[in-house]
């Protein structure tokens, strides 16, 4: 009796047996490393450690469309993990464990494709959210690597979308515009989830954090996607919006997009500190809501407002 091979079904440089090998021995110290890490890869699911309640986002990068062909893996990977865990920190939660699916251009060598991984994993780590498992396919398009985070919510509250309130002071983390860079090689490649300034509004604010979102369409649309989602129109202030020094006006700030800054909402009478006190980084209250069609409004100094509602970045 003789036992035919099966056919190939396609041809790839990238060796799939050879690729899991790797992410499997570089995953070996995850459970010692991250006590939430029950089961990594390796089993048909990982099992972590969780919570009562639990956060899960899932999002992508794909070639052509968030990065240029020929970025470095490492910053293909950071910008794949840290969008990702930027909308956890969008609801004040913190990251737990991740998991990756990647289809791989056929013409990709094994190197760097375990350079990939490697990079991914790193930076999950960095975030405190190990990657535990994924999958991985070949074909003849452009890469594409999808990321998923569970996280865990804060204990004091759950900032949603939907939760402004006319009179509200809307604020932004940061400063905004011109990430994309002119090469498309700009800061959009690294960015900072901002898990530490979103703890720290919890906390302080607990249920007066009436709302936050993640920046990452511009900040136009995503306050309009804030204003509909909370039924209230958003004014945001021409002059009190800011700019970061990549842009060059407050149009960048307002349609460019890719910030992964936060915007939030809170009482009118809040006070808050210019800065985040354990990170530095700038707090800008830069318009308010007012009861209205849930638009958002740029409003210049002489009271003059533009719908800039579906103003903003759009991944195709």
């Amino acid at each position: 009796m003789t036992i035919e091979e099966p056919p190939c079904r396609y041809d790839a440089t990238v060796s799939e047996l050879r690729l899991l090998s790797h992410i499997h021995e570089r995953s070996a110290t995850l459970s010692r490393a991250f006590p939430q890490v029950l089961v990594g890869p390796g089993d048909d699911c990982a099992l972590v450690a969780t919570p009562d309640r639990t956060l899960l986002k899932v999002d992508m990068v794909v070639e052509g469309v968030h990065f240029v062909p020929g970025t470095a893996v490492e910053l293909i990977a950071r910008k794949a993990v840290a969008r990702t865990v930027s909308d956890i920190a969008a609801m004040a939660g913190r990251p737990l464990a991740a998991l990756a699916a990647c289809v791989l251009p056929r013409s990709w060598s094994e190197d760097r494709a375990d350079a990939l991984f490697d990079a991914a994993a790193a930076v999950a780590r960095e975030f405190g959210c190990p990657l535990v498992g994924g999958d991985i396919a070949v074909h003849d398009g452009p890469l594409c690597l999808t990321v998923t985070v569970a996280g865990t919510p804060h204990p004091r509250v759950l900032p949603r979308r939907g939760g402004v309130q006319p009179g509200d002071g809307l604020y932004v983390t940061g400063a905004l515009g011109g990430s994309l860079g002119r090469d498309r090689m700009g800061r959009h490649l690294r960015p900072v989830p901002r898990l530490e300034e979103a703890a720290w509004l919890a906390s302080a604010l607990g249920e007066g954090l009436h709302a936050m979102m993640d920046i990452s369409d511009g900040l136009g649309v995503d306050a309009g996607r804030m204003a509909a989602a909370s039924g209230v129109s958003i004014v945001l202030e021409e002059g009190l919006v800011p700019v970061h020094v990549d842009a060059s006006g407050v149009g960048n700030a307002i349609y460019d997009g890719e910030d992964h800054e936060l915007l939030f909402a809170a009482p009118a009478h809040v006070t808050l500190p210019a800065r985040c006190p354990a990170t530095g980084i700038g707090c800008t209250r830069v318009g308010r809501a007012e009861a209205g069609p849930g638009l958002a409004w740029l409003e210049d100094a002489s009271g003059r407002r533009i719908d800039v509602s579906r103003k903003g970045y759009t991944h195709h």
